[in-house]
């Protein structure tokens, strides 16, 4: 549910998915759309072993992050991505392909990072624009 406050923000706000920290999942400006980290955590709350899993399940939890603002994989035009090991590379971008590369290919950034939290090995992040149905550009 989105949440206004006095700077024009729109702070989406998700029922369903647990914070582990004080952030809003997305925030909302001018119909720009920039997402908080998506990690590859399960409803229940764990994290699979399996990188690949871990990918979809990650990327799956920057959608529904982009849909409570009104964009969708459509609309992104930036993802970040950052993983424990870059020689996983080529796994991520079999599975990135199956998820996003469907509605045409955004920019995007993916980095090496030392270190996640537990058993974690990627996250993503996205700056997309807001459909035009939901405020977003004709």
């Amino acid at each position: 549910m989105p949440q206004y406050d006095a700077t024009g923000r729109t702070l989406v706000r998700l029922d369903t998915t647990p914070a582990t920290a004080p952030y809003s999942p997305a925030v909302v400006v001018g119909g720009l759309v920039w997402t908080a980290g998506a990690l590859p955590t399960e409803a229940d709350g764990s994290v699979s072993d399996d990188f690949a899993t871990q990918v979809r399940t990650a990327l799956a939890n920057l959608e529904t992050f982009l849909r409570a603002a009104g964009a969708d994989w459509s609309t992104v035009v930036k993802i970040n991505g950052y993983v424990s090991d870059i020689e996983q590379l080529p796994i991520l971008n079999e599975v990135y392909l199956e998820v996003v590369g469907a509605h045409g290919l955004p920019a995007r950034t993916t980095v090496e990072v030392p270190r996640f939290r537990g058993n974690t090995q990627v996250e993503f992040e996205a700056v997309a624009h807001r459909r035009p149905e939901e405020g977003g550009p004709a």
